[in-house]
C-alpha cells in the first residue's frame, strides 16, 4: 500500500510540473459552459426519484462516469485525482469555450460518507466511524476531509477537493441502499430510529448530490447517458 501511494505522489508530482509548464507556456483557461450551475440535493417525491443530472449530461459534450465504491484516504484522494485529470485533459484536447466536460463521480458502498456534508460528519462522528483522520488536524475528522482540500503532498501541487469537483460542474451520485445501511449502523449505536437518521443523512448532502436507488443504478444511468465509465 505504502508503494502504492508513494506511486501515485510520484506521478501526481510529475503531471503538476507539466501542469505548471504548459501553464507558463501561455495556455489559457478553458471556460466551461455552465461549469458552476447550481445542482441542488435531490429529493424523492411521490415515489419518484430526482433525475434531473441527467439533463445537464444530456448538454455535455464530453463526459465520464468515475466509480467510488472505498471511502480511501482524503490526504491521498485518488477519485479525485482521476477525475481531475480527465478535465484537465479535455482542456488540453479541445479550445476554450468549445466544449462542456462533465464528470460523475458514483458514491457507493463504503464511500456515502464522502457525500455528506461537514454537519453530518460533526453529528454522526463519521470520522470515528470510518476511522478517517483529517488530513489537516490529523485527528479523527470532524469535517468532510474530502470536501475540503488536503494539504499539498509536495511544493506547487494541490490535490483535487470535492469542492473543486463541484465548482468544476461534478455530478455526485450517492447510493441510497448504502445510506440506509450506514444509517441502521448509526442509530443502534446512537439508540436512535433508522428511518429518522436515513432521513437526516438524506437532507446533509454536499452540494451537487443526488440520491439514487442503488449504485448500480447510478452507475447504469450515466452510462445510458452517454458517460465513459471510468473503474477505480
Amino acid at each position: 500500500m505504502k508503494e502504492q501511494r508513494s506511486s501515485r505522489r510520484e506521478f501526481v508530482t510529475r503531471t503538476g510540473k507539466l501542469a505548471s509548464a504548459l501553464s507558463l507556456g501561455g495556455m489559457a483557461a478553458p471556460q466551461l459552459a455552465g461549469a458552476t450551475e447550481n445542482l441542488t440535493p435531490s429529493s424523492v417525491t411521490n415515489g419518484e426519484w430526482d433525475l434531473s443530472w441527467l439533463t445537464v449530461l444530456a448538454k455535455a459534450t464530453d463526459r465520464a462516469v468515475f466509480d467510488w465504491p472505498s471511502l480511501g484516504d482524503p490526504a491521498d484522494p485518488i477519485v479525485l485525482e482521476i477525475a481531475e485529470r480527465y478535465l484537465d485533459n479535455c482542456a488540453v484536447a479541445y479550445a476554450p469555450g468549445k466544449y462542456d466536460a462533465r464528470v460523475v463521480l458514483n458514491i457507493r458502498t463504503q464511500a456515502v460518507a464522502a457525500a455528506l456534508n461537514d454537519a453530518m460528519w460533526d453529528r454522526y462522528a463519521l470520522g470515528s466511524e470510518y476511522k478517517t483522520m483529517d488530513p489537516v488536524s490529523h485527528d479523527a475528522a470532524v469535517r468532510n476531509p474530502f470536501w475540503h482540500r488536503a494539504p499539498d503532498p509536495v511544493p506547487g501541487v494541490a490535490l483535487p477537493s470535492l469542492a473543486d469537483m463541484v465548482q468544476r460542474g461534478a455530478v455526485i451520485l450517492v447510493c441510497d441502499f448504502a445510506l440506509a445501511h450506514l444509517s441502521k449502523r448509526l442509530a443502534d449505536r446512537l439508540k436512535r430510529d433508522s428511518t429518522d437518521v436515513h432521513n437526516d443523512l438524506r437532507k446533509g448532502f454536499v452540494p451537487g448530490a443526488f440520491a439514487v436507488p442503488s449504485g448500480i443504478f447510478g452507475l447504469a444511468k450515466a452510462q445510458n447517458a452517454g458517460c465513459a465509465f471510468v473503474r477505480m
